[in-house]
C-alpha cells in the first residue's frame, strides 16, 4: 500500500496534477511524500476523506500553497494547526466527522473561504474570528 501511495503522489508531482484523491487509504499520518522538497505546487484539490488522520502538518500551506479545496471529512483529526490560516486561496474546507474540540481562530484569516464544514465534531463553540467572516441567511 505504501509503494502504491508513493507512486500515486510521484505521478501527481511529475504530471503537475491539480487534483489528488487519497480517500479510503487507511492513512494514519499525513503522507510525507506530499510535503517533500517543494511539495505539490500545482495541486488545487486534495481529497483525503475516510482515513485515520489525527493531525495536519504545520507546513501544509508552504508545501501546498495553491489549494482551493481540502476535503478531510471522516478522519480522527483533533487539532487543526494555526498554519491553516496561510492557505490564502482555500475556498472549501471540509472537516466534518472528525474529533475536533476547538477550531483555531486562524481559520478566520482565510478570506477566500466560502464553504466551511464542521458538522459532527466535538465542538463547544466557534471563535468569533471564524464566525464573523461568514454571512448567515436570515
Amino acid at each position: 500500500m505504501a509503494s502504491e501511495l508513493c507512486k500515486t503522489i510521484s505521478v501527481a508531482r511529475l504530471e503537475k496534477h491539480k487534483n489528488l484523491f487519497l480517500n479510503y487509504r487507511n492513512l494514519h499520518h499525513f503522507p510525507l511524500e506530499l510535503l517533500k522538497d517543494e511539495g505539490l505546487q500545482y495541486l488545487e484539490r486534495l481529497y483525503m476523506k475516510r482515513n485515520s488522520l489525527t493531525t495536519l502538518p504545520e507546513n501544509l500551506a508552504q508545501k501546498l500553497p495553491n489549494l482551493v479545496e481540502l476535503y478531510l471529512h471522516s478522519n480522527n483529526i483533533v487539532v487543526v494547526p494555526e498554519a491553516i490560516g496561510s492557505l490564502v486561496k482555500l475556498q472549501c474546507l471540509d472537516l466534518s466527522d472528525n474529533a475536533l474540540e476547538i477550531v483555531c481562530p486562524e481559520i478566520g484569516r482565510l478570506r477566500a473561504l466560502r464553504h466551511l464544514r464542521l458538522a459532527n465534531n466535538q465542538l463547544q463553540f466557534l471563535p468569533p474570528a471564524v464566525v464573523l467572516p461568514f454571512k448567515f441567511p436570515r
